[in-house]
């Protein structure tokens, strides 16, 4: 049991460092663009909230929230405002709950399908872009709400879902997460899942 925690604390700090780099990668590359799509990072939080159980499904969206927060923090001159943890984390907390059980639903549906792409892939797609809505409107919503103009938050959204990156973030959540939910499934059954013995093992008959 202490083995298999000490895997997992190991796998959760190296998926922290990855989507880390993958954020500060994206940022150095688009905030001169005047972007801040999380093409790369997103689909791996969300990839890393749907592999497991639903007792997992916000460590994604969380890690993400807190590189967020530290992103912001580093770079203080441009984004401070956005570092406050209500903006950074809360919203990206709710990201894994809605994308795993959306997987987790659709799973069920299709787990008689003949076509692995029905019965796996497509269920981890089309969490991948209900991830990626989750985390556009919650943290347009909070940035809003924090701002002291609640009700710009709709319109805002509006005037986002019109921009390139968008419609990027969500191509990019929908292709990736089904490969990245099928890697971290066959590092989970390596590296992670420790096959228990059982009590009576060393009892005599």
């Amino acid at each position: 049991m202490k083995n298999d925690k000490a895997h997992f604390v190991a796998f959760i700090g190296v998926m922290f460092a990855l989507i880390f780099v993958l954020f500060l990668l994206e940022g150095a590359v688009l905030s001169p663009l005047g972007m801040t799509a999380c093409i790369l990072s997103l689909p791996v939080s969300i990839a890393l909230s749907i592999y497991d159980d639903w007792k997992k499904s916000f460590v994604g969206g969380t890690l993400l929230g807190v590189c967020s927060c530290v992103f912001c923090l580093i770079f203080a001159s441009m984004f401070i405002v956005y570092a406050n943890p209500l903006i950074s984390v809360l919203p990206r907390f709710f990201i894994g709950i809605t994308a795993y059980w959306t997987y987790f639903g659709l799973s069920k549906l299709c787990a008689k399908a003949k076509s692995r792409f029905i019965r796996e892939v497509l269920p981890a797609g089309i969490a991948g872009v209900v991830g990626s809505l989750t985390n556009t409107v919650l943290y347009l919503l909070a940035v809003n709400i924090w701002s002291g103009n609640a009700m710009g938050a709709v319109t805002q959204i509006l005037q986002v879902a019109v921009t390139i990156y968008f419609p990027i973030e969500l191509v990019a959540c929908a292709v990736l997460v089904p490969a990245y939910v099928t890697v971290l499934k066959k590092v989970n059954r390596r590296f992670i899942a420790v096959k228990r013995i059982p009590e009576n093992a060393g009892e005599k008959i």
